[in-house]
């Protein structure tokens, strides 16, 4: 078997490498380069004849991966990129893939548009394997839950703004709370940009310990902690306005309406008109909540792992 080394930084991109490498080895933590030394002399020191690499959303994760990347071509080493969101991967010509990854046909459609001609591999998303082996213990009724909802946010920190204050007044007026949940590179929030909303801070600690108190529903932009969310049995709500998280899911990821949305496996609420409709059939409706998470088990394959088929595949491709 060939010497596997792995490249990730950003959070989603590294859980996605940690959940393959728990299956195939190889060197993980990441083989890094600190920025001075060449990544070239790094991959020859560590016998690298396999480099997998994530697809980070953040300007210093996308940089690294890409130099490790272009490093492993100029040397013949078979590059395996994993994408972890649909819509990160970049194309370069000094990077491209021998083989890239992908979790639906939605993704493929879009990484084939950047770069045609490529090698891709449509399995389930490998970041929520571990989720799929604890399924029986996360999952309990829709029913069982708090009268709040958790906010996700995203870096944006006025995208964030705007959203949840228009959805404040709606959600106090039907007695939910509010948990929030800052993103780690909401620069705003280490700024007191939230204080004095009428919010409980749930930004500390780790994301199980607002998972396990059982909030109602997720409510995101477009945050993937929704879908981990969904392997617990709550159901999200992906808030996308024209002039906040719409445009800028456009701008980032290419599309304006996240698939799963598309295939009903969670709510969707893109016009500020129909806030007080959509709180409604995602907080109480029975029969919409559970439609939307017998939708999430189809689109997400909640009981198929993801790095077991891709494992199969680079063996008989020879790249193992």
């Amino acid at each position: 078997m060939r010497n596997v080394g792995y490249v990730a930084v950003d959070h989603g991109a590294r859980l996605t490498l940690e959940a393959l490498a728990s299956r195939l080895g190889g060197l993980w933590p990441n083989i890094a380069s600190d920025g001075r030394d060449d990544w070239a002399e790094v991959l020859q020191a560590r016998g690298i004849e396999l480099l997998v690499c994530g697809t980070s959303d953040s300007t210093q994760g996308r940089s690294l991966e890409a130099d490790a990347c272009a490093a492993a071509n100029v040397l013949g080493i078979p590059v395996v990129t994993v994408e972890d969101f649909p819509g990160n991967f970049i194309a370069a010509p000094d990077t491209r893939p021998t083989l890239l990854c992908v979790e639906s046909e939605f993704a493929a459609r879009l990484a084939a548009a950047k770069m045609p001609g490529m090698a891709i591999h449509i399995g389930p998303a490998i970041r929520y394997d571990r989720l799929r082996r604890a399924l029986k213990t996360l999952r309990r009724s829709t029913e069982e839950a708090e009268r709040a909802v958790l906010w996700i946010g995203q870096p944006e920190t006025a995208d964030s703004l705007a959203t949840l204050r228009r959805l404040l007044p709606a959600l106090a007026a039907r007695a939910v709370r509010v948990w929030l949940r800052a993103h780690p590179r909401d620069a705003g929030y280490a700024d007191g940009a939230y204080a004095g909303l009428d919010v409980e801070d749930a930004t500390s600690g780790p994301l199980e310990d607002c998972l396990v108190r059982r909030p109602r529903l997720v409510v995101t932009q477009f945050s993937s902690v929704a879908i981990e969310a969904g392997f617990w049995g709550i159901p999200s709500l992906n808030v996308l306005f024209p002039d906040a998280g719409g445009r800028t899911l456009g701008a980032k990821k290419g599309y304006s309406v996240p698939p799963w949305c598309e295939e009903g496996a969670a709510f969707l609420l893109a016009d500020p008109q129909e806030i007080g409709n959509v709180l409604d059939r995602a907080l109480g409706c029975i029969e919409a909540r559970n439609s939307v998470m017998q939708a999430f088990d189809r689109y997400f394959r909640v009981h198929e792992e993801g790095a077991p088929a891709l494992i199969n595949l680079l063996y008989n491709q020879g790249l193992l």
